[in-house]
């Protein structure tokens, strides 16, 4: 395989590129070690390392990539919420945020709140600002964004793509329906919903 002078300069350019297709070449690489199809790696966050990671026969934790770099890609470096944008590293950097609540992990049993299929980049004022979503359930309009982006990862081909079909359903009916059973089942619990304003031209 040979790269040409363009694709340099663009990863010179485009530092966030570079980091995601780093993360993105970790995810296959961790399945081609582990002698398995990537449709058989079980990925899901780790927020204390920052990264995804896959689990071994239930036990054994592997850190894979990093989680912003690789969910970075559709978002194009803007919040998943209002599109301001966001910084990956840094003191102003964004946050992996679980589109429905980590707290529901306790009052949803059998449902994977860490799982790729529930996180998503939002800029620190959205995530946990004096108007932040902490733990409410976002407006209807951001679950339907969210469908988009797990079906674009989906039909991209994303390395992340077999883990969010396993997690929401073989199809986008199964997978829409199973968005929709998350959304009635968080607001069952938490009531309150949250939405905020844009900050930016919206780009996906």
């Amino acid at each position: 395989m040979v790269l040409a002078d363009e694709c340099f300069r663009i990863f010179e350019t485009s530092p966030e590129m570079g980091a995601e297709a780093e993360a993105r070449w970790g995810l296959v690489e961790h399945a081609w070690e582990a002698g398995v199809s990537t449709s058989l790696v079980s990925i899901e966050y780790d927020a204390g390392k920052g990264a995804f990671c896959s689990t071994d026969n239930g036990a054994r934790r592997r850190s894979l990539a990093s989680a912003k770099a690789a969910l970075n890609g559709y978002q194009k470096g803007q919040c998943f919420y209002c599109y301001a944008d966001i910084e990956l590293e840094g003191k102003q950097a964004c946050d992996v945020d679980h589109f429905f609540p980590h707290v529901l992990s306790t009052s949803i049993p059998g449902v994977n709140m860490d799982g790729v299929w529930n996180l998503v980049l939002a800029c620190p004022e959205c995530n946990r600002g004096v108007e932040g979503k902490f733990a409410r359930v976002p407006e209807i309009a951001y679950l339907e964004r969210l469908s988009r982006r797990n079906e674009f990862l989906i039909s991209s081909h994303h390395p992340l793509r077999e883990a969010i079909i396993a997690q929401t359903g073989a199809t986008e009916e199964e997978r829409r329906a199973f968005l929709s059973r998350m959304d009635r089942l968080a607001i069952d619990h938490l009531i309150h919903r949250w939405g905020t304003t844009a900050r930016g031209s919206a780009t996906f």
